[in-house]
């Protein structure tokens, strides 16, 4: 084990510890009193890495769509059984998810968390496939798929961005499509899991109340008993996410109330400090213009358009895009009022003291963050990947100029946007 600076933060009082064991990132925060712990072991690996250059090749292999989840499904099934029920049987609770760009492992328990830690290892480091379990879960993932087909939420989403990135990975379902999945065999499984499963493409998380060293040193005797080779990290391939985006759409499914969700995709992109910085200045751009006491809302919420508007930004080194959702009787007008807003605040300006406010909220709102394992453990391993840390989020919020939230308006290019309406069966929305 190789200990690091302990990254500390006066005001929060709070400290994470650092270590590297075997090529892994580990972080460790103690949380004194709290019966809780904690810990994740987070996969430098999403459904966006279907190219990559494997171990000992020259040439870039595509894996099917879905792979990133299908594996992780896969990797609570042991020789010995479920991973899930061993979890149970120890008191501990544990889940795992596939992002665009992560796979996540975790588990929260009160006790026996040295044997819920070795099985988390034991999980992520010990892949087990036969081509009948594959089988198999093919049939569970279709279903899954066929499941999410029919939520208009999730739909809405994933047409969206499709047609904002038909040329880049995150365009496609994290889950893939009933054909990508076919693809898959146990050998597309082991491939992916020698080339991304590598300790040095990992970042585990813990918390709880420990000593520092104790965890630290609880850490090391485990990975050390899964681990021996360190790796590195894989060499993938993806596109950038700035080419032109496709037509908007207008889906008919069965939902109480249409559903309207406009994406902008955002031409610029950033690295590191800087993709922290404008992911907070898109989100305090969007707060002003959209937020529940802008002006905006209270009109639309008047004239009875909606009571409820969903609005986010999200950034990588690839890709970055600003979604706007609502549910609406008369989305055609709700869209043109959400782009006549944009433009009337870009050229009438921004009130200063409703920055300066929102920025004292979110930093009020960062504190209340350390209240919980699991956002502090996705915050810090997602900054790790940027360079930062999460104690350097709060100098980059202090930090933030209103300057910075004006050079965010080229995100909203309305020749970059989509719109995609999911409308009541039946019934046009040239009928509303």
């Amino acid at each position: 084990m190789h200990k690091l600076p302990t990254l500390t933060d006066d005001f929060l009082k709070e400290e994470i510890y650092c270590a590297d064991i075997c090529g892994v990132n580990v972080f460790f925060l103690p949380k004194p009193k709290f019966r809780r712990r904690y810990a994740e072991l987070c996969v430098n690996y999403g459904s966006n890495d279907n190219v990559f250059v494997p171990r000992g090749r020259a040439e870039p292999v595509e894996v099917p769509a879905g792979v990133a989840h299908f594996l992780e499904h896969k990797m609570f099934e042991k020789p010995w059984g479920d991973a899930f029920s061993a979890f149970s049987s120890i008191g501990a609770s544990a889940n795992a998810y596939t992002s665009n760009n992560y796979t996540s492992y975790h588990f929260v328990t009160l006790d026996n968390y040295d044997k819920g830690l070795a099985l988390l290892m034991e999980v992520v480091f010990s892949p087990y496939f036969t081509e009948e379990s594959v089988e198999r879960e093919k049939r569970i993932i279709a279903q899954e798929i066929g499941m999410y087909e029919d939520q208009p939420n999730w739909r809405l989403l994933r047409e969206t961005l499709a047609r904002l990135y038909p040329e880049h990975p995150v365009g496609l379902d994290i889950s893939g499509t009933y054909e990508s999945i076919q693809q898959i065999h146990k050998d597309t499984l082991y491939l992916c899991h020698e080339n991304f499963y590598s300790p040095a493409n990992c970042v585990l998380f813990m918390a709880g109340d420990f000593d520092p060293d104790q965890a630290l040193n609880l850490a090391a005797e485990i990975i050390g008993s899964y681990v021996k080779d360190p790796g590195n990290s894989p060499c993938r391939i993806r596109p950038h996410g700035t080419g032109r985006v496709g037509e908007g759409a207008e889906i008919m499914m069965s939902v109480p109330t249409p559903l309207l969700q406009i994406g902008w995709k955002d031409r610029r992109l950033f690295d590191g400090r800087k993709i922290v910085i404008r992911e907070l200045a898109c989100a305090f751009l969007l707060d002003i213009m959209f937020g529940k006491t802008s002006e905006f809302f209270e009109e639309v919420y008047d004239q009875g358009l909606t009571d409820d508007l969903i609005f986010s930004y999200e950034a990588w080194p690839d890709y970055g895009f600003t979604i706007v959702s609502a549910e609406t009787e008369k989305p055609e007008i709700l869209k043109e009022m959400i782009f006549e807003q944009v433009e009337r605040i870009r050229t009438r300006g921004l009130d200063e003291q409703d920055f300066e406010r929102k920025k004292n909220a979110a930093l009020g709102r960062f504190i209340t963050m350390f209240r919980s394992f699991e956002v502090i453990s996705q915050s810090q391993i997602r900054l790790l990947g940027l360079g930062e840390n999460i104690f350097s989020y709060r100098s980059i919020l202090e930090d933030l100029d209103i300057s910075d939230v004006y050079a965010s308006f080229d995100s909203l290019d309305p020749d970059m946007s989509v719109s995609v309406i999911i409308a009541n069966e039946g019934v046009s929305m040239d009928e509303t």
